[in-house]
């Protein structure tokens, strides 16, 4: 059985019509939801981007959670464990977290090709001004916020990523259509094997949100406005009477523009659905669609992910097609470890020791006992040094969420669909959610020091000394060093 493994990041579960949404436009992912298992409690862990591809590669659970660093090289890897088990493996990418500051998540494939053009990426450098790219134009809408003229940008994701797109014109040139169409083009080199991994990596529809015209006028029909973007809207608008005045109608727009960027991405996903068809590889394929984490458009004023770890970000997508294998929806809480360990169920592969995910299709299909009743998502535990009384982390069980903190007082509860915490929440509902919380980091091996810290419900010194950043001598995060204006 071949294995295609597909992460979108910054998808959010209730963007997809298959998942209840009623007026985003997502025709090929509802096509294969209607023949996959759809888990509709999938939940983020480790978080962000780095973090979350952490879990799914390794199979295992962080102290709490997985801080952003480099792959470990001494770490058993979903597709080593595929290829001891005689599958190829592939990684095809647009994600420039991947592979830029020496992230290591080409190593364990046979093979891997990335794709320019996201945010973050840097292919270039060039002495010429900036200009704004072919789907960008200027609105009055925002001339609160300043000069327009794209040489002014300093930003330096916009700068990053207006060179990256400088000879963007047709459709196929944008990054997601030359990721769907790389993949499908591998598919068609491929079609005669039955024994490969592909993991698809999918930036879109991650900031900015930028989507051609057409795809922005399906969810904005302003009288005069023509789908055309003004790159401002992508950065941090100054507060004001004239903010305040225009607000709303930023809202939507940004609404607009996000819905659009999902749409575009299940256009061009399409075609690795069609290259499937057409080479037969239907009949022998495993597809898995998912999302490291979703992402705000105007809850509780907020765009793009944050922390805490509010529904929103944290409710992701999770779609298992196995040809010959059924169909049907699933409630067990499902988290990033567990596609590690549902792959390599579809695969028959041994996994690994020491791994923390559980086979969820396999319990989808017999309807076996989960072992798992609540979610954790955020992130590593040095970050928490930031500001230890603040909220840590999030705990998702079936009915509500725990915004979570050191003192259950400090806590809030939330109910799904809802942007506001629950004004009088129940001590003891409060209370349990903690305990859950509290016992799922020491599970996962939280450093005792700090676990103690925990039970003790935040009183005395935080312990510091066991909460520092853990990453390899020398590595910084690599926008923090790299991303100097050109």
């Amino acid at each position: 059985m071949n294995i295609i493994l597909l992460v979108i990041d910054t998808l959010r579960y209730d963007f997809i019509a298959a998942d209840g949404n009623n007026w985003v436009r997502t025709p090929n992912l509802d096509r294969l939801a209607q023949r996959s298992w759809v888990f509709d409690r999938a939940f983020a862990s480790s978080y962000p981007t780095i973090p979350h591809r952490t879990d799914v590669m390794t199979g295992r659970l962080g102290r709490p959670f997985h801080p952003w660093m480099p792959l470990r090289f001494d770490l058993p890897t979903l597709p080593r464990a595929l290829a001891q088990a005689g599958y190829c493996t592939q990684l095809i990418h647009d994600t420039p977290h991947l592979v830029n500051g020496g992230h290591n998540f080409d190593w364990p494939f046979h093979a891997w090709t990335f794709i320019h053009g996201a945010e973050v990426d840097r292919p270039w450098i060039d002495d010429a001004a900036l200009t704004c790219l072919d789907n960008w134009k200027q609105d009055p809408l925002l001339d609160f916020a300043g000069d327009p003229d794209c040489r002014t940008i300093t930003n330096h994701t916009l700068v990053t990523y207006t060179r990256a797109n400088r000879k963007r014109r047709r459709p196929e040139d944008w990054n997601a259509a030359r990721l769907f169409l790389t993949a499908a083009e591998w598919l068609r080199d491929n079609a005669r094997r039955d024994n490969f991994f592909l993991w698809l990596d999918c930036f879109d529809p991650h900031e900015p949100w930028d989507a051609p015209p057409e795809y922005v006028l399906m969810y904005d029909q302003t009288p005069g406005y023509d789908g055309r973007i003004d790159p401002r809207i992508f950065l941090r608008l100054p507060p004001g009477p004239d903010y305040d005045a225009a607000a709303e109608q930023i809202r939507q727009r940004k609404k607009a523009l996000y819905s659009g960027k999902v749409s575009w991405v299940d256009r061009w996903f399409g075609e690795v659905l069609a290259a499937l068809a057409e080479t037969g590889l239907d009949k022998n394929t495993a597809v898995i669609v998912t999302s490291d984490h979703g992402t705000n458009v105007g809850e509780r004023g907020r765009f793009g992910k944050g922390w805490p770890v509010y529904e929103q970000e944290a409710h992701v997508p999770l779609m298992v097609h196995v040809p010959g294998r059924g169909r049907g929806r699933s409630d067990i809480t499902v988290q990033p470890q567990d596609v590690f360990a549902t792959v390599l169920g579809i695969a028959r592969a041994a996994s690994p020791e020491q791994t923390d995910g559980h086979d969820a299709l396999a319990a989808a299909e017999s309807g076996s006992p989960w072992p798992r009743d609540a979610a954790l998502a955020g992130r590593a535990a040095h970050a928490w040094a930031e500001n230890p009384t603040a909220p840590l982390f999030t705990v998702f069980d079936k009915q509500e969420y725990l915004v979570w903190s050191p003192r259950p007082e400090d806590c809030r509860l939330f109910r799904y669909g809802g942007e506001d915490a629950v004004a009088e929440p129940d001590a003891a509902r409060v209370e349990q959610l903690w305990t859950i919380g509290l016992e799922e980091t020491e599970r996962r091996g939280i450093h005792p020091k700090l676990a103690a810290w925990l039970r003790g419900r935040g009183e005395g010194k935080f312990p510091r000394a066991c909460c520092r950043f853990p990453g390899p001598k020398g590595y910084t995060y690599y926008w923090n060093r790299l991303y100097n204006r050109w």
